[in-house]
């Protein structure tokens, strides 16, 4: 790879929004300094607050900021460092949470009316674990409506803004907080992901987005949509920060270290990879490649041939799956138009042995064969991780032909955003979304997408960290 190659794979800017020199360390940095009692606790929250405060008015991440709570947990870390206590791996570091993880008493709305105001008894597990290392909860971000849509246009309190460019998508579901880890609200989200909803927000705002190995992270306190396929995990600006998270969400040390590369086999998934992207994102995956080739990696074509079929199948199984979790919502008669959609969608697949729901079911079965199958002759799977970047929001664009909102909110219309994202949750494998750069197209961000086989999520951060430094040192 030449000098103009690598510099390219450079592009991407992992912090996007001006804030402080404080709102743009890593989450490791800033745990280190407040271990060190070089920076307080209490200062980084508030200068993360005020910087939401000045930027949030624009993106609109959030949906609900708790200042007092995180300011008397950040003061109750400094004091125990003062006392020389212990203050955990993430000592100080700021952290929010997507709407749909509960918080003891906050009000887990969904991105919904349908809430009824009840408030949460009781921490997520992820959010007890995220406290008990010495994370700093700062509060929710927005999502698409009970996590149906790709774009938080969906979402009863508006749409998230891309801070890359406030005309275009954050992506969804996790829109808000993948927004509000780019543009340096906190350097931690924690979010959720049955089809894509971390990755596919990742990639659209340029930050690190990870669906952990099936039951690594309890999903305990997530409101559930499709239990089979949920996966809770981590969003953040660098690797070392996606692994540092990952480990206090799965409660156990994970190693990340660098691997020898040289006995690493990359499968590149052929059906994820034609003229179907962007010629961007096509531009992106090819410098991912060359990169990998360029530090000794061995790059292989591989075969998934029901990769294609993957989404529509997808949507059968989890419109079928929500309806009992979501009825109660829809019985409000508050709920908005998707997931009305889908839940009627849902019944009429449940009724008497639906020959659409077990033709999707085989298409599952098959996806996970041809996975095992791909993976038996490669350690990771290589992909972009949706075929396009940012899709201009609607309600910017009235006069041009983009997308509908309803085809943004629905991931079988066009733009496709879930696409390639939904064939790990259906084959039930890890998958990591890692900044390629940008687009020479738009400029906007383009992310690539390992995956690998249940367990083998050290394997994809450590492969993700060698390309970062790649990324960052040039050589």
């Amino acid at each position: 790879m030449d000098a103009a190659q690598s510099a390219a794979w450079s592009a991407p800017i992992r912090y996007v929004v001006a804030g402080s020199a404080t709102t743009a360390l890593s989450a490791t940095r800033i745990a280190e300094l407040v271990g060190r009692g070089e920076l307080s606790a209490e200062q980084v929250v508030l200068e993360h607050l005020h910087h939401i405060a000045q930027v949030d008015p624009t993106l609109h991440a959030t949906v609900a900021l708790d200042g007092d709570r995180a300011l008397d947990q950040a003061r109750a870390i400094d004091q125990e460092r003062w006392r020389g206590g212990t203050v955990g791996p993430l000592a100080g570091v700021p952290f929010v949470v997507k709407d749909n993880v509960d918080v003891r008493g906050q009000t887990t709305s969904c991105g919904s009316l349908a809430h009824a105001g009840v408030v949460a008894l009781r921490d997520a597990v992820a959010v007890e674990r995220m406290l008990a290392a010495g994370a700093v909860l700062l509060g929710r971000t927005n999502m698409d409506e009970l996590a149906m849509g790709a774009s938080t246009q969906t979402s009863a309190f508006g749409s998230t803004r891309n801070p890359w460019d406030a005309r275009r998508s954050p992506g969804g579901s996790s829109g808000g907080s993948a927004a509000a880890v780019a543009a340096g609200f906190a350097p931690l989200s924690i979010g959720s992901d049955t089809g894509g909803s971390i990755r596919e927000p990742a990639s659209q705002c340029g930050v690190l987005g990870m669906a952990p190995s099936p039951g690594l992270v309890p999903v305990a306190g997530v409101v559930p949509f499709a239990p089979e396929l949920d996966r809770v995990g981590p969003l953040a600006r660098s690797v070392a920060d996606i692994a540092r998270m990952l480990a206090v969400l799965a409660g156990r040390r994970l190693f990340v270290g660098s691997p020898d590369v040289r006995r690493l086999r990359v499968g590149v998934v052929e059906e994820l990879c034609g003229p179907i992207n962007q010629r961007g994102v096509l531009v992106r995956l090819a410098a991912a490649g060359e990169l990998l080739a360029d530090i000794g990696v061995e790059v292989v074509g591989v075969s998934v041939p029901d990769a294609r079929r993957a989404l529509a199948a997808y949507m059968k199984i989890t419109s079928a799956a929500c309806v009992p979790l979501i009825e109660p919502y829809v019985r409000t008669g508050q709920a908005g138009e998707e997931v009305v959609r889908r839940w009627e969608i849902g019944r009429a697949l449940r009724r008497a042995d639906s020959a659409e729901l077990a033709a999707a079911h085989a298409i599952q079965q098959r996806l996970a064969a041809q996975t095992r199958d791909a993976l038996g002759h490669c350690d990771v799977l290589l992909s972009p991780t949706m075929p396009s970047t940012a899709p201009l929001l609607t309600d910017e664009t009235a006069d041009l032909a983009d997308a509908s909102a309803a085809e943004l909110a629905d991931p079988l219309a066009a733009p496709y955003t879930d696409c390639w994202t939904v064939v790990a949750n259906l084959a039930g494998l890890p998958a990591l979304s890692l900044p390629a750069g940008n687009s020479p197209d738009d400029g906007m961000p383009v992310g690539v997408m390992l995956s690998g086989r249940p367990g083998s999520d050290d394997t994809l951060l450590g492969l993700a960290a060698v390309m970062e430094q790649r990324d960052l040192t040039g050589r």
